[in-house]
């Protein structure tokens, strides 16, 4: 199945082919960052569920007591509550998984906004507010025209696919410092038909598919499934003067 991560890794020359193969066409799944942890955890409460609805809960520290991290997101969690009922958004379905085809997708919500119907995608940061997005693909300050935003773009094109109507997507971001965005992703027409056309793209490669493991011993130390073709050293790097 063609979701828009599979195709976004595949497109990335920084990305192994044989953790993409391994992730998107064997179906291994790594363990959750602590980051990761912390944003399932707080999705899970916000919104009612993860995707898959699987649970997730924070360690205690050793004295049985909560974390403050964990106090600071349990706060944080109420704080978004609050701001879901404050913009008026109200929660239709809670993680669907939708399938069209050879395409699917894993939308957050759909919701209403204001008595219309939309899509939205529910971000929990721990960067800066006004960190650049053109540093850092996973920040949500500076530069915000900058960012990928292939996950909207997908799932607005398999409602229209599933359904024949354009819906609107919001991205409801929470720094864990406690700033909030709301965002609105206008998706042009011309937008949509590129990434038509990126998906056609990523079928006909994918039959002529030959992962190559990386060589670059920095990518493989950091890489979670540690396969055999994994660099063991760093290269040797020459410079001429």
């Amino acid at each position: 199945m063609i979701s828009q991560s599979a195709i976004r890794n595949f497109n990335n020359p920084e990305y192994c082919d044989i953790l993409w193969e391994e992730s998107y066409l064997n179906g291994w799944r790594s363990h959750p960052t602590k980051a990761m942890l912390h944003g399932l955890y707080f999705e899970q409460y916000v919104i009612g569920s993860t995707r898959g609805g699987e649970i997730y809960e924070l360690p205690l520290l050793k004295s049985g007591k909560l974390s403050k991290e964990q106090t600071d997101l349990d706060k944080l969690i109420e704080r978004a509550k609050d701001t879901i009922d404050r913009l008026e958004i109200k929660l239709l379905e809670i993680q669907p998984e939708w399938k069209h085809k050879d395409l699917i997708g894993h939308p957050d919500a759909l919701i209403t906004y204001k008595g219309e119907k939309a899509i939205m995608d529910l971000k929990y940061t721990g960067t800066r507010e006004d960190e650049s997005c053109r540093w850092n693909p996973y920040a949500w300050g500076k530069d915000l025209e900058l960012k990928d935003y292939s996950q909207a773009i997908h799932y607005v094109e398999m409602h229209y696919r599933m359904h024949g109507n354009y819906l609107p997507f919001f991205y409801l971001v929470f720094g864990k410092s406690g700033w909030v965005k709301f965002i609105s992703i206008d998706i042009r027409l011309e937008t949509l038909e590129e990434y038509r056309e990126t998906i056609k793209n990523y079928r006909n490669d994918l039959k002529n598919f030959s992962p190559l493991p990386s060589t670059d011993y920095n990518v493989c130390e950091k890489c979670p499934l540690q396969c055999s073709k994994r660099a063991i050293k760093p290269n040797v790097i020459n410079i001429e003067c």
